[in-house]
């Protein structure tokens, strides 16, 4: 008698998760958010932050402003995908997504800087994310949009995604409260005001392969400007 034996081997899957998130309304030009949550470590491990800003021309003098850098725990993340939106010729709304292997750590400090000062009722918001396995440090596709004078509503996202993989995305709204997120395509994550900008970040996990998936974020207020930003990753 012959005997055969069967080896099964399970899909490549990234380990995606939304391990911190925070806000900071201050005016300055660079925004340090103190030991922010990285999960565990892992030789394999990406981190992403989704970041989200806009400055105030009034108060600045100078505008619009760009995220010149982000770090995690001193090492440098690379910007993936970013979306500006521009009021008024002169105030900056951008959402972007950076990442890099950081494979040490737990905790540490997510320092976000911009190219000036942002001025007062503004602010910047962070979704801090661990990707683990078969993953690369940089997305496979990413997708943005922005509209500068309140004619585009929603914005749309799609993109490709895999089976396995892991999403991010992000957005930012001028417009005063009462102004929250609705998305399609993503799970939302976080939903807050700094100053007069909503923020908002979302995540999925893939089970299938979309090419694209719809992804779309919707502001009750349209907001006077408004940018979003999504980045997929597919398991190596």
């Amino acid at each position: 008698m012959t005997m055969f034996s069967s080896l099964w081997f399970s899909a490549p899957i990234i380990t995606g998760s939304n391990t911190a998130n925070a806000t900071s309304t201050s005016s300055a030009a660079v925004h340090t958010f103190s030991g922010q949550s990285l999960g565990a470590a892992d030789s394999s491990r990406i981190i992403a932050v989704a970041v989200g800003m806009g400055d105030n021309a009034s108060s600045t003098g100078s505008s619009p402003r760009t995220i010149n850098s982000v770090t995690v725990g001193g090492s440098a993340l690379t910007k993936r995908i970013g979306s500006q939106a521009i009021y008024a010729s002169q105030e900056g709304f951008n959402a972007e997504i950076w990442s890099a292997t950081i494979a040490t750590g737990t905790a540490a400090d997510v320092v976000v800087t911009m190219s000036g000062t942002i001025g007062t009722s503004r602010g910047v918001a962070i979704s801090v994310h661990r990707l683990v396995g078969p993953v690369a440090a940089a997305p496979n596709t990413t997708a943005s949009d922005s509209d500068n004078a309140n004619t585009t509503d929603p914005l749309t996202l799609s993109l490709n995604t895999e089976d396995g993989g892991y999403v991010i995305g992000c957005g930012v709204s001028f417009k005063v409260a009462p102004n929250t997120a609705t998305w399609s395509g993503l799970t939302e994550l976080t939903d807050a005001m700094t100053g007069n900008v909503a923020q908002t970040a979302a995540n999925y996990s893939p089970t299938s392969n979309e090419s694209p998936r719809t992804i779309t974020v919707d502001f009750t207020n349209s907001g006077n400007a408004q940018a979003a930003a999504c980045a997929s990753w597919f398991p190596e």
